[in-house]
């Protein structure tokens, strides 16, 4: 249609512009480009709060600059222009050329408004033709206009679209991610077909619903809420995730400065623990002679108390008792004070860690994840499915399949890598001896004795640990200890665990623990508190099985490289004897 062809043009045109700002939709794809496309949207929403702003500037000087300058201007379009548009083009510097009479000129414009592409021209002297109105009072406000427009409201605009970029920049990833979650919805819920071609998905539509008959099926919508088995799958993912992150911090940790500062700092207090060391090794020998000899005085005391009570006993000497030295009243005080520390705490009332681990040892199997808030049996837990495992194993056995592990849920059924259902019992011998210098005086430190403990440690392990663990059934000594051991020596330390002290006794944090089976320890000390002939028949009668198994005596110290359940089992131990740790 020859009539319409400009005007289907002109809305070409302007479709053009639409469809061209459209596609900028695509890019919120874009990791980079997306939070971007949400800036510049949200930079809008402060520009028509400035607009607000600049048109009462505006308004405000376009019509007092008509009213001063043109009389009676009955054009709309003009009026239009005076008041609005030259006020908004004088922004960007477009100052009328007429406003102060310096460049005032007749051609430029229409004396009596009769001209439909001139302005009117501003008021005037009919003889002269020169202008009238007051240039001092229309120059004074242009400059007003340009302070505050200029000046005031463009610096005021550039800080809006500064605190929006800095507010939307914070948040990149998450605004991203939110972007990608409403344009894959959007995509979910539309034809697939670009326009123009989304005029074929309308033609087939129309021909399945109107012509074939075929019934509208629903669309098929996102969830908005998981089933349990998805949740638990994302429970796993969300706990990979925790982890990687935790690494990745870790490991940037490690390359910051302030922790390499730390590291060194670390060293350093290390080399001067061990100047210290030295320093006490110096004076050791004088301080280790002395408590030797403080040692044969408590002995003379003691023979001499025997041989006065002897006499005394014979009707020799007078019937007062002798006297009490300070020394064997310093040790009756220690033994009250020991006394009164018999009770042995539990090794922890905080639910278990090791039991949660996300990795089963020794094998594929993964864990149930289980926040802390869900470990007790009490708690609901709905969406608790954990995995069920039992290692193939030929001494199993199974005494009630439906125990409940007494701490609470661990991520995982089944009897795992342990012997049994329920408690699967172990015993823990913590052999200790006192530490003594080449002169054989007990060494100390801070005042107190020092123990040295019997520790073994295993080819696939990186810790030491102490010789116990399971027995064999009708057997009295740990498997493991027996590996270190030899046969003849087996009935002495029988009647030495007899003899011993029982320090800890009840659940033990492992990661072999699962809902089903858990273990549980009893921790027994065999202390020797002299160089006795029993000790070294031990010494002589240690003897590892595995040649990569190594056996050791190491100084008990909170820094020994021992698991935190022995740690605790072995402060217990040196409670006892109020010695070091």
């Amino acid at each position: 249609m020859p009539s319409l062809l400009y005007t289907g043009r002109i809305i070409l045109s302007l479709d053009f512009i639409i469809f061209c700002l459209r596609l900028m939709h695509i890019f919120t794809i874009s990791k980079t480009l997306g939070p971007k496309i949400i800036i510049l949207k949200r930079m809008m929403k402060d520009v028509f709060f400035f607009l607000f702003l600049l048109a009462v500037w505006v308004v405000s000087f376009g019509v007092a600059k008509q009213a001063i300058l043109i009389h009676n201007e009955s054009r709309v379009d003009w009026i239009f222009r005076g008041v609005v548009y030259q006020s908004y083009l004088t922004i960007f510097g477009q100052i009328p050329a007429y406003i102060d009479g310096v460049d005032f000129s007749l051609d430029h414009c229409s004396p009596n408004g009769t001209d439909p592409y001139k302005p009117k021209c501003p008021e005037s002297d009919a003889t002269r033709h020169q202008p009238i109105f007051p240039e001092w009072l229309t120059v004074t406000l242009l400059c007003l206009y340009l302070l505050f427009t200029n000046i005031l409201l463009l610096n005021l605009l550039i800080a809006m679209f500064n605190y929006t970029f800095q507010q939307v920049q914070e948040h990149t990833d998450q605004i991203w991610k939110f972007q990608r979650h409403g344009l894959i919805e959007e995509y979910q819920g539309r034809p697939p077909a670009p326009p123009p071609f989304i005029l074929l998905s309308h033609l087939h539509l129309f021909i399945k619903r109107v012509v074939l008959k075929i019934p509208a099926r629903r669309h098929k919508q996102l969830k908005n809420k998981l089933e349990k088995n998805e949740e638990a799958v994302l429970l796993s993912w969300e706990m990979y995730l925790k982890e990687s992150y935790l690494q990745s911090q870790q490991d940037q940790q490690r390359q910051r400065p302030e922790q390499k500062m730390q590291d060194i700092s670390h060293r350093v207090d290390t080399m001067v623990d061990l100047l210290e060391m030295d320093r006490l090794k110096q004076w050791g020998s004088m301080e280790q002679r002395l408590s030797s000899l403080e040692e044969q005085v408590a002995q003379t005391a003691r023979a001499l108390h025997w041989i006065v009570k002897t006499l005394r006993d014979g009707g020799l000497g007078s019937g007062e008792d002798p006297p009490t030295s300070a020394h064997q009243k310093a040790s009756e005080r220690q033994d009250l004070e020991l006394d009164g520390r018999q009770e042995a705490e539990d090794l922890s009332h905080a639910p278990h860690v090791n039991a949660r681990h996300l990795f089963y040892p020794n094998s594929p199997v993964l864990r149930f994840p289980v926040p802390d808030e869900k470990v007790p049996w009490e708690t609901e837990f709905l969406i608790y499915d954990p995995p069920f495992y039992t290692a193939e194993r030929k001494d199993q056995a199974s005494l009630d399949p439906m125990a409940k592990n007494p701490k609470g849920r661990t991520g995982l059924r089944g009897c795992g890598s342990l012997s049994c259902f329920g408690p699967n019992h172990t015993l823990q011998p913590v052999v200790t001896r006192w530490k003594r210098n080449q002169d054989g005086a007990i060494c100390r430190k801070s005042i107190k004795k020092v123990l040295e403990v019997l520790l073994v440690k295993h080819p696939l392990s990186e810790h030491w640990a102490l010789p116990g663990g399971s027995q064999e059934p009708g057997e009295t000594l740990p498997r493991k200890l027996k590996q270190i051991l030899r046969r003849e020596f087996w009935p002495s330390f029988e009647n030495l665990l007899r003899q011993g002290t029982e320090v800890y006794k009840g659940y033990v944090d492992d990661p072999r623990n699962t809902d089903n089976a858990w273990i549980e320890t009893v921790a027994i000390s065999v202390h020797f508190p002299d160089q006795s002939d029993e000790l070294k028949r031990l010494n002589s009668y240690l003897h590892a099985c595995d040649p990569r198994m190594a056996i050791q005596w190491q100084v008990v110290d909170r820094r020994i490289p021992l698991s935190t359940t022995h740690k605790t089992i072995l402060q217990k131990a040196a409670a006892l004897y109020g010695a070091y740790y």
